[in-house]
C-alpha cells in the first residue's frame, strides 16, 4: 500500500519541482516586465480575500503579478499560475476563478475551501494542472470539467465530492494523473474513461464506487497505476487486465471482488505491487504467478483462495513482500521453492498449510525481516528444524501459532535473533522451562507471547528494560509472581503461581497497564495498588483471595475493568469505591461472599458498561438509582442473591441493556411491562454499545458458560427464573425482537402466552417451566426457527403440541411433561380427533357455565309461568278475581 502512495508521492514532487522552477522563471521575468496585470484578473483574484479570515495579507497594490503565490506570463501578463497551498482559504472557490483564461495551474490543496465547484471552472481552456485536494468540497463533479482540453493533472482527493462520475471526464485528451481518493464518489466507472489513452494514475480508493471491473480497463494502454481499493467494487477482475503493459501497482484491495486470479495476471511483465486483500477472491492462485518477475509486493490476505500454492512463487526473484494470511481453504504443503525468494523481508503464512516446514523453506532468505506462519487446528504443520540450526536471516518480528514444533524443547536457534523486537510461539506445543537467556539477552525485545502451550518452572527473576508486553497465559507456570519494573502488560492468567500478591507489587511495577492473574492458586488479601497509576485493567478472578475489598483505590484512578470474581471475598463492597474509581466500565464481583444490601454508591459510577454482582448474599429490595443513573449500563447480573420486593420500573430506562439476569432471588410481584421497551433489544441489528474487554460467567441454554471478550458481545439476554413473580406475562415483551434467551421459569406466573410471541424470530433459548401458564401451544411459535431450547414443563398447557419447523426437533419429552392437558410428539399421548379441536379449558369452563344459566333461567321461566297461570286456570274464583284486578287497573288507566 505504501509503494503506490509513494509513486503518486514522487510524481507529483517531480511536477510540482518543475513547476516551481518555471514559476521562479516567471517570477523573475515578471520583475523586469514593466506592466501590471490585467485588471480583469486581478479583481478576480482579490475574490479569495473575501471571507471569515484574514488571509492573503500581502495581497495588496495594482500589479498581482508580485504577490504571493501568483505568476504571471512576462509576454502577455495574463496570470498563469495560482499556487495557495496551506492558506487557510475557506468558504466557496470564487465563480470568478473562470475569469482567469490563460492559467496553466491551479493549486489550491490544504485549505478549508467548501461548496461545489462552479461551472466556471469550464472556462480555463489553457489549464494543465489542477489540485484541490485536502480541501472540503461537495456535491458533484460539473460536467463542465470535460472543457478543459488541455488539463494533464486531475487531483481532487480527500474532499466531500458525491455522486457518479460525469461522462464528460472522458473528454480530457491528455489527461495523465486522475486522483479521487477519499470522497463520496458512487455509481460505476463511466465508460468514457477508456478514451483517457494517455492516462498514466487512476486513483479512485476510498469511495462507494459499485459495479464491476470493466472489460474496457485493458484499453488504457499507459496506465501505470491503477487504485480502486476500498470500494464497493464485486465481480470477477476482467481477463483484459493483462493487456496493460505498463501497469506498475494494481491496488483492488477492500472491495467484494469475487472469482480466480485471471491467468493473464502473468502477462503484467511491469507490475511491482499487487494489492488485493479484504475480497472474496476464490480458486487456486494461477502458476502464471510466478511470471511477474519485477513483482516486489503480493498482498493477498483475507479472501478464499484455495489449494496449494504453485512452486512457481519461486520465481518472483524481486519479491519483497508476501502476506496470505487469512486464506483458510490454502492448503497442502508450503513449496521449498519459497527459499529462492533472496530479496524477501516479509513472509507471512497464516494458512491451512499441512505437511512440514524446514531449514529447506528458509535456504535463500538471508534478508527476511518478519516471519508469520500459523494453521487452524484440524490442519497439521510440522516446524521441524535442527537443534544446531543457524538462521541466515535476523529477524525483527516471529509469530509462530497453532502449529507445532518438531521438539517441544524451547528452540535454541532463537538464541541467534538479536534483533527481534516481539515474538509468538502460541500454542506449538512447548514443554520446557523458560531459559534465562531469553528474556534477559534479547536487547530490543518489546513483546511476548508463549500462551497456550505447557510452559513449566519459574520465571527469570530479571528481563530486560524493553519488554512491555507478557503473555503466559495457559501454561504450566508456577513460584511467586516477579517484578518486571517496565513492563506494562503482564497476562499469566492459568498458570500455577502460588502465594499471596507482593503489598509492594505497585511500587516494584509503577507502569503496569494490564494485569490478569486469573486462574491460579493465588491467596491471601487483596494489596491496595495506591503506585499503580497507569492500571487500566485487573483480572484477579477464580483464585483463592480471602478478606475484605481495600478500602482505599485513590491511587487507581484510571482503571477501567476490575474482575475479583470466584474467589473467598467477604464483607461490604467500600463505599467509596466508584468515587475513587471515576473510569470503571467493568465490575466483576461474582461468587463471593459479600453481603448486605447493594451499595447506593453504584450510581456514582456513571460509565459502568457491565456489573456483575450475582451468587453473593446481598439482600434488600432492587435500588432505583440503578435504572436512573446507570444509563451506559449493557450488563446487570445480579442473580443468586436474596434480593426482594418489586422491579423497579426504573430499569427499563437501560436503553443499553442486552442482559438482564435477576434469577434465584426472592423478588415477587408482575413483570413490568415497561421491560418491552428496552431499546437495544427491541432492534435487531444493531451495533455493541460497550466493549467487552472481558470475560464473564453466563446461562444460555441452560449450560453455564464462561463467555470471552469476543463472544459476550453476542449475546442478548433476560433471566428471571426462580423467584416470586405472579400475573400474566405481558404482550410487550413480544417487542424483544433482539432478544436471544428468556427464562421466566420457577415463578408464579398465570394466563396464557402471548400470541406474538412468534415475533422473536432470534430466541434460541426459552424457559417458562414451574409456573401456573394455561391454554395452548400459540401456532405463532412455529415462526421462531432460531429456537433450539425450549422447556413448557410443569404448567397447565393443553391441546396438540406443534408439528411443524422447529417443534420438529424437540424430541425430549420432559419439555413438556407436566401438562396433562397436552398431546402429541414427543409426549406418548397421541391426539384424538377431538382434541385437535380442543378449546382452552377456560374457554369450556365459561361455556358450561353459560349452558347451566341459559337452562336454569329457562326452568324458573317455565315453573313461575305454570306456578301463576296454572292455578288461575284450575281455581274459578282466583280466575274471576284476577280479571277484576285487570278491569279497575284499566279503569284508573283511562282516568289518567
Amino acid at each position: 500500500m505504501g509503494s503506490h502512495k509513494t509513486f503518486i508521492h514522487l510524481l507529483l514532487l517531480v511536477h510540482f519541482f518543475l513547476r516551481a522552477t518555471a514559476f521562479a522563471n516567471s517570477r523573475a521575468a515578471n520583475e523586469s516586465f514593466s506592466a501590471a496585470c490585467i485588471e480583469e484578473e486581478r479583481k478576480a483574484l482579490l475574490e479569495f480575500k473575501k471571507g471569515p479570515f484574514e488571509v492573503l495579507p500581502d495581497w495588496d497594490g495594482v500589479d498581482c503579478c508580485k504577490w504571493d503565490g501568483i505568476a504571471c506570463s512576462y509576454q502577455t501578463g495574463h496570470v498563469i499560475s495560482v499556487h495557495l497551498s496551506f492558506y487557510a482559504l475557506s468558504g466557496p472557490l470564487p465563480k470568478s476563478i473562470g475569469n482567469l483564461s490563460h492559467l496553466h495551474t491551479l493549486v489550491l490543496s490544504e485549505n478549508a475551501l467548501s461548496g461545489p465547484l462552479p461551472k466556471s471552472i469550464g472556462n480555463l481552456s489553457h489549464l494543465q494542472i489542477l489540485n484541490l485536494s485536502v480541501n472540503a468540497f461537495s456535491g458533484p463533479l460539473p460536467t463542465s470539467i470535460g472543457n478543459l482540453p488541455h488539463l494533464q493533472t486531475l487531483v481532487l482527493s480527500e474532499n466531500a465530492i458525491s455522486g457518479p462520475l460525469p461522462a464528460s471526464i472522458g473528454n480530457l485528451p491528455h489527461l495523465q494523473t486522475l486522483v479521487l481518493s477519499r470522497n463520496a464518489i458512487s455509481g460505476s466507472l463511466p465508460a468514457s474513461i477508456r478514451n483517457l489513452s494517455h492516462l498514466q494514475t487512476l486513483v479512485l480508493s476510498e469511495n462507494a464506487i459499485s459495479g464491476q471491473l470493466p472489460t474496457w480497463i485493458g484499453n488504457l494502454l499507459d496506465l501505470q497505476n491503477l487504485d480502486l481499493s476500498s470500494n464497493v467494487i464485486s465481480g470477477p477482475i476482467p481477463k483484459s487486465i493483462g493487456s496493460l503493459p505498463q501497469l506498475q501497482i494494481l491496488h483492488l484491495s477492500v472491495n467484494t471482488i469475487s472469482g480466480p486470479l485471471p491467468i493473464s495476471i502473468g502477462n503484467l511483465s511491469h507490475l511491482q505491487a499487487l494489492h488485493l486483500t479484504a475480497n472474496v477472491i476464490s480458486g487456486p492462485l494461477p502458476t502464471s504467478i510466478g511470471d511477474l518477475e519485477n513483482l516486489r509486493m503480493l498482498d493477498l490476505f483475507d479472501n478464499s483462495i484455495s489449494g496449494p500454492l504453485p512452486t512457481s512463487i519461486g520465481n518472483l526473484s524481486c519479491l519483497q513482500s508476501l502476506g496470505l494470511d487469512g486464506n483458510p481453504k490454502l492448503n497442502g504443503t508450503i513449496p521449498e521453492s519459497i527459499g529462492q525468494l533472496s530479496k524477501l523481508t516479509d513472509l507471512f503464512l497464516w494458512s491451512g498449510w499441512n505437511g512440514i516446514i524446514s531449514e529447506n523453506h528458509f535456504q535463500n532468505l538471508t534478508k527476511l525481516v518478519q516471519f508469520g506462519l500459523s494453521c487452524p487446528a484440524s490442519n497439521s504443520l510440522v516446524f521441524t528444524v535442527n537443534h544446531n540450526w543457524i538462521p541466515l536471516f535476523n529477524l525483527t518480528s516471529l509469530s509462530i501459532t497453532d502449529c507445532k514444533l518438531m521438539s517441544p524443547a524451547f528452540p535454541a536457534w532463537l538464541r541467534t535473533q538479536t534483533f527481534l523486537t516481539s515474538i509468538t510461539l502460541s500454542n506449538v506445543g512447548i514443554s520446557d522451562t523458560i531459559p534465562d537467556w531469553f528474556l534477559r539477552n534479547a536487547p530490543f525485545l518489546g513483546m511476548v507471547d508463549l500462551s497456550k502451550n505447557q510452559l513449566r518452572g519459574r520465571l527469570p527473576k530479571s528481563v530486560n528494560s524493553l519488554l512491555r508486553s507478557v503473555y503466559l497465559n495457559i501454561n504450566n507456570l508456577e513460584g511467586s509472581l516477579p517484578f518486571w519494573p517496565n513492563v506494562t502488560d503482564l497476562i499469566l492468567a492459568s498458570n500455577r503461581f502460588s502465594g499471596p500478591i507482593p503489598l509492594n507489587i505497585g511500587n516494584q511495577m509503577p507502569m503496569l497497564s494490564n494485569l490478569d492473574l486469573s486462574r491460579n492458586n493465588i491467596h491471601g488479601t487483596i494489596p491496595s495498588f495506591l503506585n499503580s497509576t497507569e492500571l487500566q485493567s485487573l483480572d484477579l478472578s477464580r483464585n483463592y483471595l480471602s478478606g475484605s475489598i481495600p478500602m482505599d483505590w485513590s491511587g487507581l484512578e484510571g482503571l477501567i475493568d476490575l474482575d475479583l470474581s470466584n474467589n473467598n471475598l467477604s464483607g461490604q463492597i467500600p463505599f467509596t469505591m466508584c468515587s475513587q474509581l471515576p473510569m470503571l466500565e467493568w465490575l466483576r464481583l461474582s461468587n463471593n461472599n459479600f453481603s448486605g444490601e447493594l451499595p447506593m454508591f453504584l450510581q456514582y459510577c456513571q460509565w459502568l458498561g457491565a456489573l456483575d454482582l450475582s451468587r453473593n448474599k446481598f439482600s434488600g429490595a432492587l435500588p432505583e438509582s440503578i435504572g436512573e443513573c446507570l444509563q451506559s449500563l449493557s450488563y446487570l447480573l445480579l442473580g443468586a442473591n436474596m434480593l426482594a420486593g418489586n422491579i423497579p420500573q426504573q430499569l427499563c430506562g437501560l436503553s443499553n441493556l442486552q442482559v438482564l439476569d435477576l434469577s434465584h432471588n426472592n423478588l415477587s410481584g408482575s413483570l413490568p411491562r415497561c421491560l418491552g421497551k428496552l431499546e437495544k433489544l427491541t432492534k435487531v441489528g444493531g451495533w455493541p454499545t460497550f466493549v467487552i474487554p472481558m470475560h464473564m460467567d453466563l446461562n444460555v441454554k441452560g449450560v453455564e458458560y464462561d463467555y470471552t471478550s469476543d463472544l459476550v458481545g453476542l449475546i442478548y439476554k433476560i433471566d428471571l427464573s426462580s423467584n416470586n413473580l405472579w400475573g400474566e406475562i405481558p404482550k410487550e415483551i413480544t417487542n424483544l425482537t433482539a432478544l436471544g434467551s428468556l427464562n421466566l421459569s420457577h415463578n408464579r406466573l398465570t394466563g396464557k402466552i402471548p400470541d406474538g410471541i412468534g415475533s422473536l424470530r432470534l430466541l434460541e433459548a426459552l424457559d417458562l417451566s414451574s409456573n401456573h401458564l394455561r391454554g395452548p401451544i400459540p401456532s405463532s411459535m412455529t415462526s421462531m426457527t432460531s429456537l433450539s431450547k425450549l422447556n413448557l414443563s410443569h404448567n397447565n398447557f393443553s391441546g396438540p403440541i406443534p408439528s411443524t419447523n422447529q417443534f420438529l426437533t424437540f424430541n425430549d419429552p420432559s419439555s413438556f411433561g407436566g401438562n396433562s392437558g397436552l398431546c402429541g410428539h414427543p409426549l406418548p399421548t397421541e391426539c384424538s380427533s377431538s382434541s385437535n379441536n380442543d378449546k382452552d379449558p377456560e374457554v369450556e369452563e365459561d361455556e358450561c357455565e353459560k349452558m347451566w344459566l341459559y337452562a336454569i333461567t329457562g326452568l324458573g321461566f317455565i315453573v313461575g309461568f305454570w306456578a301463576v297461570f296454572g292455578s288461575l286456570v284450575i281455581k274459578r274464583s282466583w280466575r274471576h278475581a284476577y280479571f277484576k284486578f285487570l278491569d279497575k287497573m284499566k279503569d284508573r288507566l283511562s282516568f289518567w
